[in-house]
This record gives structure tokens, C-alpha cells and sequence, in this order.
């Protein structure tokens, strides 16, 4: 991927992780991303720094995901509306 690929990348995660946060379904998923402190706006920073970035947001949002139940994440209503607006827009 070109560098530039990366840093949209890493900036969708981004806002995938903000979304969550936001919902209150996070509990330190995503505490070794904030602490490597590379965020998309850091477009100074190398590829391998954005790669390894996406590689913690990813890991963060797959722990979340393997320990939440589902029952759990949908019972929150801001997933829950998201879960709808997505399904819409399937269809």
C-alpha cells in the first residue's frame, strides 16, 4: 500500500475507535495505541509508524469484539442505531 492508502486507513480506524469510545463499550482495548501516539494527522510520520498504528487499532478493536458479548455491544443504542443505518443502506 502507498503511504497515503495507510494514513486513510489508519484514519477510518480511527474514527471507528473515537465511535466506540464514544458508546462507552471500550476498557483499555485501545491503551497501547494511544500510548505508541502515532494518530492519522501525523502524516509527518513513516509508513511502518502508520502501519504499526493500524496494527494496535486493529488488535484493539478485535479484543473488544472477542470479549464483548454480542447481546452486550447491541444493547448499547448507539451501536444498536449504527447496526440499523448500516443494514439500510445494504438493502
Amino acid at each position: 500500500m502507498h503511504k497515503e492508502e495507510l494514513v486513510f486507513l489508519h484514519l477510518t480506524l480511527f474514527h471507528v475507535k473515537r465511535f466506540l469510545e464514544e458508546a462507552g463499550v471500550t476498557n483499555g482495548y485501545f491503551e497501547k495505541y494511544d500510548e505508541f501516539g502515532v494518530q492519522p494527522v501525523h502524516i509527518h510520520k513513516s509508513k511502518n509508524d502508520h502501519k504499526r498504528a493500524i496494527f494496535l487499532l486493529c488488535r484493539g478493536i478485535n479484543e473488544l469484539l472477542r470479549e464483548r458479548r454480542y447481546e452486550d455491544l447491541i444493547s448499547n443504542p448507539r451501536i444498536r442505531e449504527f447496526l440499523e443505518l448500516i443494514e439500510v443502506k445494504a438493502h
